[in-house]
């Protein structure tokens, strides 16, 4: 014995025999578990078809999983648990609390699938060599509407949009009236714009979020949204979308800030989630300005006003609201859609006056963001039941005949000083004035769209009401004039009333061009016009 236990013969034969029975044993485990996992995945396949057939017929869920799962082919015998409840969209809850059972009226089905996975090696042992597998999913029928607040413009004006636009994107986009016209004109679906988007940047399986929280250049943007209009057969607005694609920079933005998918975010688009159209128009111009961040545009539009000499005017479109992008797809109230908060500056000379010549008007405009929050949907009868209820708070702010500092319009952070405005500037004659009209002071304003409401796009507007004639003309009339002779304060006389006829002559023309260019950065003095872009009633998905 004491010889053998000094023998170190053959000793790596040995150990090479011990670890060859380990490899085995560990490849036997392997091979098992690998069967496992595909057999799981396949039965969750089979769940996830078997939920969204149940949220599909909720009258018998139970039935209509069970039919699904044996549809499914899976070779041998499932158990189907089923149950019918209420899904909550709310990232507040945790997933496994969003989901409760509920007897009445249920609009999601939680269903579960038990099987058998075949063991082969390691697991053999257990009984009938198969082990117990289960999966679930849960499926929702979710109504969902997608609204967008801002002005829907009838026509633009090819040049002073065509400048603005350019002015943003910091090149001349040389477009024309009818691009301009045509992009207007075309509303283009959130799930077709982002599969052109993700097969423009090559990529898979990604999410909503996942795809919209990616930094995405100005170009491949533009690209993608040609790319889905020509999709949709609107030959001359995709021409335009190309063009501005080929001409803009190549700065990257997140597409997340303007672009809220919901609870649908979680999903591939091909998965399905309908009824979300945006705007090509006011998708192009929110994100210019979201690209341009605090950029100011000025406009020097001459005497081209009928009824003004000479106009200059400066646009400085600010950041939404942190988490409030521009469009946005939900079924609750939050979050809530705001337009960017807008200041505009505008200085215009009236026609000479005799005795006093031109009349100089600064006019400075501060508005704060219109907001707008689902309140209800409808989704009886089909499509010719579906109703959609929004609360609306139109766009608060004020308004003043007053000398401000242009270069500072851009910083919204910082109010602006406003001293009286020079009017006249003579040697011997001076004239200043000041107004000023608040605009606000309203709660949220209901707004009800029937059926042919959401068909048409059609926009709704609500009002502050503060304005019973033209922001202009209500200035002009509140005017307070101080008119000095040679440095000496004299009475209204004769200078007054010529400079005030001037301004009111001026009223018109002015409100006229304040209405274009408000459209054009869509929100609206004192109002908020909103529209439904697309309404999605008991389509089921998968939530969980």
């Amino acid at each position: 014995m004491r010889a053998l236990l000094r023998d170190r013969a053959a000793s790596v034969t040995m150990i090479g025999a011990g670890a060859m029975l380990m490899a085995l044993g560990c490849a036997a485990f392997a091979v098992d578990l690998g069967s496992i996992w595909v057999r799981t995945r396949a039965l969750q396949g089979a769940a996830d078809a078997a939920a969204i057939a149940a949220a599909q017929n909720l009258s018998d869920p139970a039935g209509a999983a069970r039919a699904a799962a044996a549809a499914s082919g899976w070779d041998g015998p499932v158990a189907v648990e089923v149950a019918a409840g209420h899904y909550r969209f709310d990232d507040a809850l945790a997933p496994g609390q969003r989901f409760t059972t509920a007897s009445g009226s249920p609009d999601a089905v939680k269903v579960t699938l038990r099987a058998t996975a075949p063991a082969y090696f390691a697991l053999a042992w257990m009984t009938n060599n198969r082990v117990p597998i289960a999966r679930g999913a849960t499926a929702a029928r979710a109504r969902l509407a997608s609204f967008s607040i801002g002005s829907r413009l009838a026509a633009v004006d090819g040049g002073m949009a065509g400048r603005y636009l350019s002015q943003l994107a910091g090149i001349d986009l040389q477009l024309s009236v009818m691009d301009y016209n045509a992009l207007l004109g075309a509303d283009l679906g959130l799930l077709g714009f982002s599969d052109a988007l993700a097969t423009r940047l090559h990529l898979t399986g990604l999410s909503f979020s996942d795809l919209l929280a990616s930094e995405v250049t100005l170009p491949q943007l533009f690209g993608a949204l040609g790319d889905t209009l020509s999709a949709q057969g609107d030959a001359t607005a995709a021409a335009a979308a190309r063009q501005i694609a080929a001409r803009v920079p190549g700065q990257k933005v997140a597409l997340s800030r303007l672009i809220d998918p919901g609870p649908y975010g979680a999903q591939d688009s091909r998965g399905g989630s309908g009824g979300a159209d945006m705007n090509a128009y006011g998708f192009t111009r929110a994100l210019l300005e979201l690209a341009a961040g605090g950029r100011q545009v000025k406009l020097d539009l001459g005497a081209s006003i009928p009824g003004l000499f000479d106009t200059s005017l400066w646009i400085a479109a600010g950041e939404r609201p942190a988490n409030s992008p521009w469009l946005t797809v939900t079924d609750h109230g939050e979050p809530i859609v705001r337009t960017a908060q807008t200041r505009v500056y505008l200085e215009a000379k009236t026609p000479g006056v005799a005795g006093i010549g031109q009349v100089r008007l600064p006019l400075y405009i501060e508005l704060a963001s219109a907001e707008a929050k689902l309140a209800d949907i409808g989704c009886g009868g089909g499509a010719a039941g579906q109703t959609v209820a929004l609360d609306v708070r139109p766009s608060i702010g004020h308004a003043s005949v007053a000398d401000i500092d242009p270069a500072r319009l851009g910083d919204h952070q910082t109010p602006l000083t406003e001293g009286p405005a020079t009017l006249v500037n003579l040697a011997v004659v001076k004239v200043r004035g000041q107004a000023r009209v608040d605009l606000g002071g309203v709660g949220w304003q209901r707004l009800n769209f029937s059926a042919a409401d959401i068909a048409s796009h059609r926009a709704l507007s609500v009002s502050t009401n503060d304005l019973t004639t033209g922001l202009a003309a209500s200035l002009i009339r509140n005017i307070r004039l101080d008119v000095q002779l040679i440095g000496l304060p004299i009475g209204l006389g004769g200078v007054g009333a010529a400079v005030g006829g001037a301004l009111a002559t001026a009223a018109g023309p002015v409100d006229q061009l304040l209405g274009m260019v408000t459209d054009l950065v869509g929100i609206r003095l004192g109002q908020a016009d909103v529209r439904i872009e697309g309404v999605r009633c008991g389509r089921p998905a998968l939530v969980a």
